[in-house]
């Protein structure tokens, strides 16, 4: 199954779920081209750097992980809607009236977009900041006199590829030095792509 049918499947599920308890004309049409535009910009951001050349892969990545992250957000959320108003469902079987089971299916729909956007706006600003610092003690018995209170900073994970660049690593470079730890130690997942795209932006490291 290729990226963009899977993409198309999954979306189209949201969309089917969730389009028909929108009220209104303008929100379920403006969720529907939202859904059309993720469906073919999910996995064009996947396959972007296969196929197009800088700086319109980057870009196209970007905005792919993006639509990804929404995605996610609104599947998810869809899911968990789509569990809930089956318990509605089955408490007002043997208890009619019990529940508003039409506004219940209405204030989810809402909530299922919007609380979609607010969570991909938040990992979106999450992941631009400044990766934090974490300090842990490493006691250790026997420790020799002349290493008592030697600081390792340890650096993992960044990820320098189509959005994470050198500035961004120039950042928790400056943070690292600050420290004045006495060793660096760079555990593994700093690139994501080949020397010649991305050499320059793991210079901050020399």
């Amino acid at each position: 199954m290729s990226l963009f049918l899977l993409s198309a499947l999954l979306h189209a599920y949201v969309g089917l779920r969730i389009l028909p308890a929108l009220p209104g004309a303008w929100a379920p049409a403006a969720l529907a081209l939202l859904l059309v535009a993720g469906a073919a910009c999910t996995p064009l951001g996947l396959v972007a750097r296969r196929h197009a050349r800088q700086p319109l892969a980057d870009r196209l990545t970007w905005v792919g992980l993006v639509f990804m992250g929404l995605l996610s957000s609104m599947l998810v959320l869809t899911l968990l809607r789509d569990a809930a108003l089956l318990a509605v469902w089955a408490i007002t079987a043997f208890r009619p009236g019990s529940l508003p089971g039409a506004g219940i299916s209405l204030a989810t729909a809402v909530a299922v977009p919007a609380l979609g956007s607010l969570l991909t706006l938040w990992g979106l600003v999450n992941a631009r900041r400044t990766a934090r610092t974490v300090t842990v003690e490493v006691p250790i018995a026997g420790l020799p006199a002349a290493l008592q209170g030697f600081t390792i900073a340890q650096i993992s994970d960044i990820h320098v590829g189509p959005t994470i660049k050198g500035p961004y690593l120039q950042s928790i470079v400056e943070q690292v030095n600050r420290m004045e730890p006495d060793l660096v130690a760079i555990t593994g997942d700093l690139v994501d792509g080949s020397v010649a795209e991305l050499g320059a932006h793991v210079a901050p490291l020399a």
